[in-house]
């Protein structure tokens, strides 16, 4: 039975994988360009992903609980109440992670066109 479990918890966190490495690659990306990126627009970045990373961890966390729950047998109340109170929490801290990203995209204000030859202003 405690093989199963694991089989389970592994399948959820490859099931994650491609998400996270999103994730990791968009830390980079910051990590390179952080000289032409405001201090705001890293810093609402760089919380955006590590919200939406501590989410999928979460979330990861509680599928590995759900058959531990079941062998308490609740009753199907107290496992849907449980759960989505624990879905609430998972969609505000996506909801959260996603606001954190969109404002760190645009913290950086729209700059106008450059004309050819003029200097680039960097902030």
């Amino acid at each position: 039975m405690f093989g199963d479990q694991v089989q389970f918890v592994l399948v959820q966190g490859v099931m994650q994988i491609p998400v996270l490495l999103v994730l990791v690659v968009g830390l980079i990306l910051v990590a390179a360009r952080r000289d032409r990126l405001s201090r705001l627009a890293k810093g609402l970045t760089v919380a955006g992903c590590g919200v939406l990373l501590i989410g999928i961890l979460a979330n990861v966390a509680w599928l590995a609980l759900i058959p531990t729950l079941l062998r308490t047998d609740p009753s199907t109340t107290e496992f849907g109440v449980i759960n989505a109170g624990v879905a609430l929490v998972l969609n505000l801290c996506q909801a959260v992670g996603l606001g954190l990203l969109i404002g760190g995209v645009l913290a950086g204000g729209i700059r106008p066109p450059v004309a050819a030859g003029q200097p680039v202003e960097m902030r």
